[in-house]
């Protein structure tokens, strides 16, 4: 038994076998497949370290199906990726030892420069080691135990997971310098953003995206607009720096150094000056939150 669990909400194209490419002796995780798809469970092999389930639903309640009922205490670290998401499995070896290294509650991989993107500040960035953030996406959460069994009740009312993104990162058991993006280990988002979220959400859900999120919002009393922000990091080498000023111009001039490796340099070149605009502009709010008095959890 290892200390570390993926779950994976997999359909036919899902690319989860990338993370089996090793032994399972060679791997600090067990795998945990919850399928969507009928044909892609019945196409299942057991292996060893690797479990199949079929859940139907979006990721997110999907997620709550899959996990609600099942003992989570053995393990300390659970990464929640999307199927869509080339990672080697010695990259997800190293994901969880980042974790554990440096202190992280929760984390995700940076993106390759040729992925599709929601936030350009998820590009992997020459010159550093992680980058800490108040953000971090529903793409490829990885959390501390702590952090999902207080999550895991809101995932069943969300199909898409909008609003997660931020309340995780400002909960007592997260907060300032245990939320960063790793810019060491970086994955290759390989489609386009919420193309296939919503149609699925279109013909079932009764809610929008939109809609999920401001549910998320009044329960935690939030009102104004949160965005990405990175306000330190740790360099390559070892040193530590902080400062939205100082950081953002750090990142800006390591993505100028490689605009021509992006999958499109016009869409890079216009994400990179988002960036300099929010690191000096963007109010940045790591208080704690909790749940509303009356919105008690189950």
């Amino acid at each position: 038994m290892k200390k570390n669990l993926v779950v994976v909400r997999a359909g036919s194209k899902s690319l989860h076998h990338r993370w089996q490419e090793i032994g399972y002796e060679d791997r600090n995780y067990d795998l945990l497949v919850s399928y969507f798809s009928d044909d892609a469970y019945a196409r299942f092999v057991p292996e060893p370290g690797v479990e199949a389930v079929l859940v139907k639903g979006g990721k997110w309640d999907g997620l709550f199906g899959t996990l609600s009922d099942r003992d989570l205490s053995q393990y300390d670290y659970f990464w929640l990726p999307d199927d869509d998401l080339d990672i080697s499995a010695s990259d997800v070896n190293a994901l969880f030892e980042s974790m554990l290294v440096y202190g992280l509650r929760i984390a995700q991989p940076s993106l390759t420069l040729d992925s599709y993107f929601s936030h350009f500040v998820f590009s992997q960035c020459p010159g550093f080691v992680l980058r800490y953030t108040n953000y971090i996406e529903i793409m490829a959460p990885c959390m501390h135990r702590d952090i999902l069994m207080k999550a895991l009740p809101l995932f069943r009312g969300t199909m898409s997971g909008y609003g997660l993104d931020y309340i995780w990162c400002r909960w007592a058991e997260a907060g300032a310098f245990r939320t960063a993006i790793l810019d060491e280990i970086a994955m290759h988002h390989t489609r386009p953003i919420g193309k296939n979220l919503k149609a699925v959400m279109a013909e079932t859900s009764k809610l929008s995206s939109e809609e999920e999120e401001a549910v998320l919002k009044d329960m935690f009393d939030l009102s104004r607009r949160t965005v990405p922000v990175v306000y330190a990091a740790i360099l390559q080498g070892g040193q530590p720096i902080s400062g939205r000023i100082q950081v953002g111009w750090r990142m800006c001039r390591g993505w100028m150094s490689v605009l021509s490796n992006f999958r499109s340099a016009s869409e890079a070149r216009a994400g990179i000056f988002k960036i300099a605009r929010r690191q000096l502009s963007k109010p940045l709010d790591m208080t704690t939150i909790s749940l509303k008095s009356a919105k008690v959890q189950n």
